[in-house]
C-alpha cells in the first residue's frame, strides 16, 4: 500500500534529502527553499517547518536517538536541532565552502560533515567545536557513512 506523505509544502524548490527517524514514525526533508520539514508517517502530514539556514539545505540526518537531527547547508554551516525546538541547538561553522553531507556518530556525541572545501570535519555535539579535520580528498565530499559500532 502506498500513501502520499510529502505534499507541496516545500514549494517548487528541489528537495535534496529525506531521512526516516530510527523507528520510522517521522521523515525529515531538506530543501532548496532553506527549510527542513518534519513529516508524520502516521498522519501523512507536515508537522513543523524549521528555518535557520540562509541558503539551500543539502542534507538532514536523524540521530540514533531519534529526537535530534542535524542539517547542513550551502551557507557553510551544520546545525543540531531538537524536534521540540524551532531554533537550532548548535550551529557549527568552519568549513570554507558548502557543507554537502552530514552523519551522526553511533554514540551521538559527534557529527561528521563533508564539504566542497575537500575536508571532512568531526564536531563535538555538546560544545559545537570542531575536534578534527580530515584532509587529503581531491574533490568535494558528497556522502559520509559512520560504522554502526562507532569504530
Amino acid at each position: 500500500m502506498h500513501r502520499k506523505v510529502v505534499g507541496k509544502e516545500h514549494s517548487s524548490r528541489p528537495v535534496h534529502s529525506a531521512t526516516f527517524s530510527p523507528i520510522g514514525e517521522f521523515i525529515n526533508s531538506s530543501s532548496a527553499d532553506l527549510t527542513i520539514r518534519l513529516w508524520s508517517t502516521k498522519l501523512n502530514a507536515n508537522l513543523v517547518c524549521y528555518k535557520g539556514h540562509n541558503y539551500p539545505v543539502w542534507d538532514v540526518q536523524f540521530s540514533t536517538v531519534g529526537h535530534y537531527f542535524a542539517s547542513c547547508s550551502h551557507d557553510r554551516t551544520a546545525r543540531i536541532w531538537s524536534m521540540d525546538r524551532i531554533q537550532p541547538l548548535r550551529i557549527m561553522a568552519g568549513h570554507l565552502s558548502d557543507v554537502d553531507c552530514i552523519q551522526w556518530h553511533a554514540n551521538c556525541n559527534y557529527i561528521a560533515t563533508g564539504s566542497s572545501d575537500k575536508t571532512v570535519r568531526l564536531w563535538d555535539v555538546q560544545g559545537g567545536e570542531c575536534v578534527r579535520i580530515f584532509i587529503g580528498h581531491r574533490s568535494m565530499i558528497v556522502s559520509l557513512a559512520m560504522s554502526p559500532d562507532g569504530q
